[in-house]
């Protein structure tokens, strides 16, 4: 929620900042964004062994704006980003958590990544000079998210733990935040971008462990994860 009033706050001295006469009259534009995607709150956390939580990632996107006045438009915003779960987190919560299947001086913990695709489209504000414009943003939409498929096992013994495959989501989102665009020559400039993302994600997911002596025994059960995060980044934007 921090990170949210940050955004807030950037945002009103921004519209402040700028009067509105000084602005194009239809600042339509496209773009392709890559930045590092930073988790929050839940979703940087572990919560439950069969989920983890994420470490620092990438994001990458494709997003349009057409405006139906100088000001107002509608805003389109394709992307996905990625987070590696972070290991060490869960090897440290097993075993803080005194799960005594595991044996801490021999546990090794290894997954895929977080993956979240999303697709969004919802109102744009606008407001700036043709060499300095600056986009506003509050779209919903939907996000998928696959969670990591994940090992945890005891080199030393034949205790395992191990979650059996990579299961995604699909549920509502939204997404908030501010763009600057610099131009740089012609129609093409410098994209800024500071983003948010939440959505509650449900994943239904099969675990499997071993005992002591070798027998295997499954699980179904369904968990719930809050996905929130702030993208970081910049891009190239055509503005026409």
């Amino acid at each position: 929620m921090k990170s949210t009033s940050k955004l807030l706050a950037i945002s009103l001295f921004t519209i402040i900042s700028f009067p509105l006469f000084a602005q194009v009259s239809h600042p339509h534009y496209i773009s392709v964004n890559i930045g590092t995607n930073i988790p929050l709150e839940e979703y940087s956390e572990v919560s439950d062994i069969e989920l983890g939580s994420a470490d620092q990632g990438i994001t990458y996107s494709f997003e349009a704006g057409m405006y139906l006045s100088r000001v107002f438009g509608l805003g389109f915003n394709l992307g996905v980003f990625e987070n590696p779960l972070s290991e060490s987190d869960m090897r440290d919560f097993i075993i803080d958590g005194g799960n005594s299947t595991f044996n801490s001086d021999n546990l090794n913990v290894s997954s895929s990544n977080w993956v979240n695709g999303y697709f969004m489209i919802g109102p744009l504000l606008s407001f700036g000079k043709e060499k300095f414009i600056v986009d506003f943003k509050l779209l919903g939409g939907v996000m998928n998210t696959s969670k990591p498929n994940m090992n945890l096992d005891n080199s030393s013994t034949i205790d395992s733990f191990t979650q059996s495959r990579e299961v995604s989501s699909t549920a509502l989102a939204v997404n908030y935040g501010i763009h600057f665009r610099i131009k740089l020559i012609g129609k093409l400039g410098l994209r800024i971008n500071a983003e948010g993302f939440q959505s509650a994600q449900e994943f239904e997911t099969k675990v499997k462990e071993f005992d002591n002596n070798g027998v295997e025994s499954q699980a179904t059960k369904n968990i719930e994860k809050e996905i929130m995060a702030l993208n970081l980044g910049a891009g190239l934007a055509f503005t026409f």
